[in-house]
Order: structure tokens, then C-alpha cells, then sequence
């Protein structure tokens, strides 16, 4: 059996953000269809953390699953990746494993550009002002992919360390054209803000949703267990909410399912999928002043588009290594 191995580097040549976010749309669109299936992942707690496998499929002729293991110490304890992952994917029609491509970088390509997506349907078309909570790779990503999708002019990083001082200055010092400031405050990240990402690894909520201004998209990606919820219960009652997966986010959103269990909101609040407003059978938003909310816990549904297209690309560019195993 021959596979083709694909490094970070390799699959950063292969796809980028624009054409991830196109993926990330079709995607979605065959997920809330029913011609994408995406389980519930299988978690299972380690010693550090906890590793997770997500298998997915869309239609007919792309098969794949992802092992993830996310160890929030690290960086600190090891100055090792919170996350480390790998994606294989198979031949839909022999089962055989055609390739293996390295998935921490994947997965933050793919969960950018889901959160861009987003905001291109559901933020104000003048939305140009972001405040960021994090500085990770899930941060940079995120803000990649809004960078796609609107004229961003400003950028306020808001991290409890000096991560987000870091991040504001690369931002400065490249050509981007944005102006970037580490805020001192999460007041000081959200005033005027209308694009809001959190991506963080906070089990509770990183600022006060009452703060957030009328209008403002919201993006949440770092919660992906009942028991965190970076985003407060305040911002989702005054949110319009849309979900990447219903399924997934009604077992694994604290930031949803937390306001549930008290009552704040009913399941009702939750309007629908992503890849129902790609359909057009739900708007992402209803009008200017309206608060959007993006929660995106991830299914596999995203790794498989994104790795079948860097797969393909890099088979016609000659990327990768080619294994006998």
C-alpha cells in the first residue's frame, strides 16, 4: 500500500484561505443537506488532556477521519502545541488509506474558514473593526479568514498574557495595512468593535456580553465541551445564534448549552445550521442593529472537505512523500 504524507508546510502550499472558505461552503451546505454525515466524535480523557476521533464523510467519493489530541498544558508545562493531530483519508471504494496529512494546521485552516464563512453571511457588510480574544493559531486564523471576507481596518487583541502584545506588533510590522493594538482590557477590545472572535482556551467566559456593541458579529470556536463556555450567557440572549452542526452543538457548546440548563434561552434561540444559511432557508441576520453569534465546536465534515482538496492539489503540484507501507 502507497500513501502520500503531507507536512504543515506542504499543505500550506497546497490551499490557502480563499479557497479553504469555498470549501468550508460547500461543506456546510452538504452537512445541513444530509449528503455529508459527520458522527458525534468519540472523546476519551488522558492522563493530560483528552484525545478525540472524528470520522466523516461527504457524498459518495470523499472519506476521512481525524485523530486530535488537545493537552491545554503544554505550552506551558512542555513548550509543546496544546493540539497535535493528524488526518487520514481514504478511498471510498477499496477502504484503502490514501494518504496522511499532518492536521493541527488543517484544522486551524479549517476552523478560519469556517468562522469566515460565517461572517461573510452574517456580519454587516461594513463590519471592519475586530476584537480578538487569543492569540493562538486559532486567533490568526480566524482573523485570516475575516480578512477574506471584509475590509478589515483595525485589529484589538485582548490576551491574558503577552501573546497579544506579540501578535498586535507582527501585525504592525507586516503589509497588511491593519492598525493592531494589544488592548489592556476587554472593555477597551470591544468598544466599537463589530467583528468579535473568541479563541481562546478559557473554560469561562473571556469578557461581558453585555459590552458587545448592537450589530457586532460574534464568533466562538475555543468551547468545545459542556463544561466551557468562553462566551457568557448575556451575549447568547442577546444573540441571533446559527451552529455549525446542531447535533454537535447541543452535546458539546457550553456556551449554548450552559444558558440552556438555566433557563436563559430555549433551543428555539439556536436558528439553524451554517450550512442552512449557505442554503438560504435561514438568513444570518435579520437586520443592521441584530447581534450575530457564530458557535463552532468543529465536526469532521470540515477536515474531510479541506483535506480531500489540499490532497488533490498537492497530487497535481507533486507535494508530499509517497510511502510503501
Amino acid at each position: 500500500m502507497k500513501i502520500r504524507v503531507l507536512s504543515r508546510k506542504e499543505i500550506a502550499a497546497a490551499l490557502d484561505m480563499p479557497t479553504a472558505i469555498a470549501a468550508m461552503r460547500e461543506a456546510f451546505r452538504s452537512l445541513s443537506d444530509g449528503t455529508a454525515h459527520a458522527p458525534t466524535r468519540l472523546s476519551m480523557d488522558t492522563p493530560g488532556g483528552v484525545a478525540l476521533f472524528m470520522p466523516g464523510r461527504v457524498g459518495n467519493e470523499r472519506v476521512a477521519a481525524k485523530l486530535v489530541s488537545v493537552n491545554l498544558d503544554n505550552p506551558e508545562r512542555y513548550g509543546l502545541p496544546a493540539i497535535h493531530a493528524a488526518i487520514a483519508v481514504f478511498d471510498p471504494r477499496t477502504g484503502a488509506l490514501k494518504a496522511l496529512l499532518e492536521g493541527e494546521w488543517l484544522t486551524a485552516l479549517r476552523t478560519g474558514a469556517g468562522g469566515g464563512l460565517a461572517a461573510d453571511l452574517m456580519a454587516c457588510p461594513q463590519a471592519g473593526t475586530v476584537a480578538l480574544f487569543g492569540a493562538g493559531v486559532q486567533a490568526r486564523t480566524q482573523l485570516d479568514a475575516v480578512r477574506c471576507v471584509r475590509e478589515v481596518r483595525e485589529v484589538r487583541v485582548f490576551t491574558l498574557d503577552d501573546t497579544g502584545r506579540t501578535l498586535a506588533r507582527e501585525i504592525e510590522a507586516s503589509d497588511s495595512g491593519l492598525e493592531a493594538r494589544a488592548a489592556r482590557t476587554p472593555e477597551e477590545a470591544l468598544a466599537g468593535a463589530d467583528l468579535v472572535i473568541a479563541a481562546t482556551t478559557s473554560p469561562t467566559p473571556v469578557f461581558d456580553g453585555s459590552l458587545v456593541e448592537d450589530g457586532a458579529h460574534v464568533t466562538g470556536i475555543g468551547s468545545f465541551t459542556p463544561e466551557m463556555a468562553e462566551v457568557d450567557a448575556t451575549l447568547v440572549a442577546r444573540a441571533r445564534i446559527v451552529v455549525d452542526q446542531r447535533a454537535g452543538a447541543m452535546a458539546e457548546a457550553g456556551d449554548i448549552l450552559q444558558p440552556l440548563a438555566a433557563g436563559v434561552i430555549d433551543e428555539s434561540a439556536v436558528v439553524g445550521e451554517l450550512g442552512d444559511v449557505v442554503a438560504g432557508r435561514v438568513p444570518g441576520r435579520t437586520r443592521p442593529d441584530e447581534i450575530t453569534f457564530f458557535k463552532s465546536v468543529g465536526n469532521a465534515v470540515q477536515d474531510v472537505a479541506v483535506a480531500h482538496l489540499a490532497l488533490v492539489q498537492a497530487e497535481e503540484a507533486g507535494l508530499g512523500t509517497v510511502l510503501s507501507l
